[in-house]
């Protein structure tokens, strides 16, 4: 999937490290349950096995719940008691998953509000696959096939089952990482009414959710039929509404800071201050007139902001003046107060099964959905450095005018925040339906067959909000005076003027009703000029899947010494389609919004597959059984060709108690639709100028790893020494698709064991180390690092690196858009989508479970954690030795878990929950090791989170009812993080929540 960054201010504070974090678990607590819960096939045929289930992993139905790959599954108990009304942001707090796509950093992107997108092992959201009853589920976003979770009924979850790495010979592409498989209901008998209502400690969130459920059985129980319905809601959460959101803090320079002594955490080089933010532009605007320079306090009476009544006065300056644009207890621009922590939310899904034994040996299945979900919130309104306000605006008043005069200023530059013009935001709507209609059963007495149709379609109707049609906005604010004294727009006096911001004259289309307007001031532009020049933008977009899968499986295919020989194969024929259009607006880039082309495209392919378990040994001593899985796929797709994959796994059963496994297997990803066929188009990225001398700078010179190298390579560019970048907003830039890209390869490697000690009855616990190693990884290099590699590479800045970024003339640059760039700043960067890169995972998944008995009740512990031991990102995998490693990161901590203990006694029962993130860096690791003192705090301290829930069941109604808190101790995120990142994603940004429900049953 590609997504596109708004246009966007930077928030002036230290950001956390890059990229994605990830981690896994095995499951020893599921065992007895998952086994319990699956053994199930067509009834009435005495040749079934009861005992025997279907594992996601394989195919082939096995004898309880053992495979060679780590499987882990969360069941409907355990998520009742998490009280989730949206099952999205409740996986991802398992320890294998990366917060991605959460609800509150989901509005980070274009066009990605609301969605819930699964991220195993950090390795990105194209390379998880996520099944519904182990069959494919058609993608949310346009161009991806990455399913939007939160469209899965919450109640009618059966369990979920999530094996990491060794999937694709059995699922196909997309299962790079792994596969998480959502098994349903498959029946359901009976009336249940549920609902929930919470609310935070904080602010005016509500969190609500409803659900119904009824089915029946039919015709002497040979068909069952079943719906249910489910509703839930969340307000949209504002920055502004939690205490955290009106701190304001900025990182500034230390004034005890001592150059004699190494830069450390005792001697930092920049602290946390506030409150502070921007100063170079206002909600009612900003401009200067003369020199302004933050290391001369003498400048600083230049620099003015307009009070609302449109008069204006020289900026405060009481505090830390920290660069051109950042200053604490100042005049600011406040930028949490047009944020969002979380969206407005509205989830509705009809989901209905339907089974019909045709015989004793033959059913009929059918699966049916519909999903509606609606996101809304609200970000930053458009913002302009500079608006050029000339002279002769009749506007501009007689105090105004002298000062310009005094200064020999003919035109105006003001740098505004535009609230008053209306704040963007986005209202995404998605319909999903899905049909799967199939049959199951057996051919005889040992082959068991599946043959289905799985239909998906997925719209999105995006509006984007307050989207600003620049040259109207310029036009209006363009203000004459008629021959009666009437404010005009000039262009209404006179067709042929120029505008000032592009150099060009004034179409058709901003002439045409144009309404003037004032901009001194917050307040001043007025309702009558936004409703002309702001539009609602719509865009359009249809997914659509199919799919035909046939499989036969057999448990015992034949009978060697060890045991019986199992066998599963099938083929499979799946066509993707994506198409998206764009307002003719912003596909032409008339607007603040990007400019983004409408796109599609297609692709099909025809997969073979199959899969055998053989046992080598049994019954000997230390051998109690030793099997071999063997599985692999061939692959034809119309875009890329053939291609294989495969998967060698060994179980070996040693004692009854103790239990070892490994698999490796090789996956392949083909390029998705975006990634192929997306136009390429403008799109904006946040830079850290490697030669910005800032010291509120992370990634200053004298950061780098050869400091005296990168400030050569910045004196060759022609950046003086000493520079600092005064540009505050995304850098403009072009990205898109490559229909030249290949398939993505990866290789992994799991191993290790299941001890289930007979002297300690109802403990379990397992222990996996995994590897996941992925080549000719699909990705564009960011602005980030060719601005990076342009200044740090040995050979001077004659590499390609450099020509994939444009800086400034020292005079500065005006682009066509009317951005004021200064002298030597980046203005553009290049990154399209290639082949070059390479990523590594590595840890080690630990889970323990305990189950026993206590007062006369029954009590479960369950401890699950993963404990990283390598994140490595090869921006180009040409390059061996230059990777980063992004081990102890904030997207990468070193350990993540989760501690669960549930207790039951008569008709209470109770849980408690903490989710546990370990301490980790604010700044990446190789920044750390070359400056372990540039900011303060530059670690986050360990986490956690608690959350609880006691329920009591009202036997004679059969009501049960809970009451739940999440976040019992009001745990804060880390010190300025708002949980809109992808690493910050793992702090709760909500605070306490309390929640209370109840289910009614007959």
């Amino acid at each position: 999937m590609q997504v596109r960054k708004q246009p966007h201010l930077k928030h002036h504070a230290l950001c956390g490290a890059v990229l994605v974090a990830l981690a896994t678990c095995v499951p020893v607590s599921a065992i007895a349950q998952v086994a319990e819960a699956s053994a199930s096939v067509p009834a009435a045929n005495e040749t079934t096995d009861l005992d025997k289930v279907t594992v996601t992993g394989s195919r082939i139905q096995r004898v309880g719940f053992v495979t060679s790959s780590p499987v882990m599954a969360i069941t409907a108990e355990e998520i009742r008691a998490l009280g989730a009304t949206n099952i999205g942001d409740l996986m991802t707090r398992m320890p294998q998953l990366t917060p991605s796509y959460t609800l509150g950093n989901s509005t980070r992107f274009i066009g990605t509000a609301g969605l819930g997108l699964l991220d195993l092992r950090g390795m990105g959201t194209s390379r998880t696959l996520v099944l519904v009853n182990g069959r494919r589920h058609v993608g949310s976003s346009p161009g991806s096939t990455a399913v939007d979770v939160n469209t899965i009924p919450v109640d009618w979850i059966e369990r979920v089952e999530v094996i990491t790495g060794g999937a694709s010979a059995v699922y196909g592409a997309d299962a790079v990482a792994g596969v998480v498989n959502f098994i349903m209901k498959k029946s359901f008998d009976g009336f249940e009414l549920r609902g929930q209502h919470g609310a935070a400690e904080e602010g005016s969130f509500n969190r609500s959710f409803v659900s119904l459920s009824a089915g029946r059985k039919f015709a002497d129980d040979r068909g069952s039929a079943a719906f249910s319905l489910e509703y839930s809601k969340q307000d949209r959460f504002g920055r502004g509404d939690r205490r955290i959101g009106r701190e304001n803090l900025v990182s500034v320079p230390n004034p005890d800071y001592d150059p004699a002594r190494p830069p450390s955490q005792d001697n930092p080089q920049t602290l946390y201050q506030g409150p502070g933010g921007m100063h170079s532009l206002s909600n009612g605007g900003t401009f200067t007139l003369g020199r302004f320079d933050f290391r001369d306090p003498g400048t600083y009476g230049n620099r003015y902001l307009f009070n609302p009544d449109g008069t204006f006065r020289p900026n405060r300056y009481g505090g830390v003046v920290t660069s051109n644009t950042t200053c604490v207890d100042c005049d600011f621009l406040d930028l949490n107060a047009v944020a969002d922590l979380q969206p407005a939310f509205d989830r509705t899904s009809f989901n209905t099964i339907f089974n019909f034994d045709l015989n004793d040996a033959h059913r009929l299945f059918f699966e049916g959905k519909y999903s509606k979900t609606e996101a809304n919130f609200f970000g930053q309104p458009s913002f302009d450095q500079p608006i050029r306000i000339r002279r002769q605006n009749p506007l501009v008043s007689a105090e105004l005018g002298a000062l310009m005069d005094r200064h020999g200023a003919e035109v105006l530059s003001v740098n505004r925040f535009n609230v008053d013009a209306g704040r963007r935001g986005e209202e995404v709507e998605r319909q999903t339906v899905r049909a799967v209609l199939g049959m199951e059963g057996f051919l005889g007495q040992d082959w068991s067959y599946e043959a289905s149709v799985n239909f998906g379609q997925t719209t999105i109707d995006r509006r984007n909000l307050n989207n600003r049609i620049n040259e109207r906005w310029q036009a209006g604010l363009d203000v004459a005076r008629d021959d009666k004294g009437k404010l005009v727009c000039r262009t209404t006096l006179d067709p042929a003027a120029i505008n000032p911001h592009t150099g060009a004259v004034y179409s058709t289309f901003a002439r045409n009703g144009c309404v003037p307007f004032s901009v001194f001031g917050h307040g001043a532009v007025s309702r009558e000029a936004a409703d002309w020049f702001n539009a609602t933008s719509l865009n359009r977009s249809k997914l659509e899947q199919r799919v035909f899968t046939a499989s036969v499986a057999n448990s015992n295919l034949f009978t060697l010494p060890a045991g019986d020989v199992g066998f599963a194969g099938g083929v499979e024929y799946r066509k993707e389609t994506s198409h998206e259009n764009t307002d003719a607006l912003s596909a032409l880039g008339l607007t603040f919004l990007n400019a983004i082309p409408s796109r599609g495209g297609e692709y099909s392919v025809k997969e073979v597959f199959a899969e055998t378990t053989v046992p080598l040994l049994a019954d000997l001593p230390g051998v109690e059984r030793l099997a071999l899985d063997l599985a692999g796929r061939y692959s034809d797709y119309s875009t890329m060709g053939s291609t294989t994959t495969w998967n060698v796994g060994i179980d070996w059963t040693v004692l009854s108690s103790l239990r070892f496994r490994a698999t490796q297997a090789r996956a392949v990803r083909v390029p998705s639709i975006g990634e192929l066929y997306n136009p390429q188009s403008e799109n904006f990225s946040s830079i850290a100028d490697p030669c910005n001398y800032n010291r509120v700078n992370s990634n200053r010179p004298d950061t780098a790893k050869d400091p005296a190298l990168r400030q050569a390579n910045c004196s060759a560019l022609g950046i003086p020494v000493g520079w600092i970048d005064t540009y505050g907003a995304n850098r403009p830039g072009v990205s898109g698709g490559n229909p030249k890209l290949q398939s993505e390869t990866a290789e992994s490697l799991s191993f290790g064991f299941v001890w289930q000690p007979e002297f300690l009855e109802g403990f379990g616990m397992s222990v996996d180390y995994w590897r996941v190693t992925l080549e000719d990884a699909i990705g564009s290099v960011s602005g980030q690092t060719n601005a990076t590699r342009c200044v740090d590479s040995p050979g001077g800045i004659g590499n390609k690196f450099c020509s994939f970024i444009t800086r400034a003339p020292a005079g500065g640059y005006t682009d066509a858009n009317g951005r004021d760039f200064p002298g030597h700043s980046i203005t553009s960067w290049t990154g399209i989508n290639e082949n070059l890169a390479k990523s590594r995972r590595e840890g080690i998944d630990v889970e323990m479970d305990y189950r026993f008995g206590l007062f006369e009740g029954d009590a479960v512990v369950r401890f699950v954690g993963t404990r990283m031991l390598q994140h490595r990102e090869w921006t180009f995998q040409d390059f061996p030795d230059e990777f980063e490693e992004y081990i102890d990161s904030l997207t990468s901590p070193r350990w993540r878990a989760n501690l669960q203990a549930k207790y039951h006694r008569g008709n209470w029962n109770g849980s408690w929950d903490v989710n546990f993130v370990h301490r980790n860096l604010r700044v990446d690791p190789s920044s750390y090791e070359s400056n372990p003192g540039s900011i303060r705090p530059i670690r986050n301290a360990s986490y956690a989170v608690h959350n609880m829930q006691v329920g009591y069941r009202f036997a004679k109604a059969d009501i049960s009812t809970y009451l739940g808190i999440d976040n019992v101790f009001d745990r804060d995120p880390p010190l300025n993080y708002f949980g809109s990142g992808t690493g910050s994603a793992l702090y709760d940004n909500i605070g306490r929540l309390l929640y209370v429900g109840a289910t009614y049953r007959f």
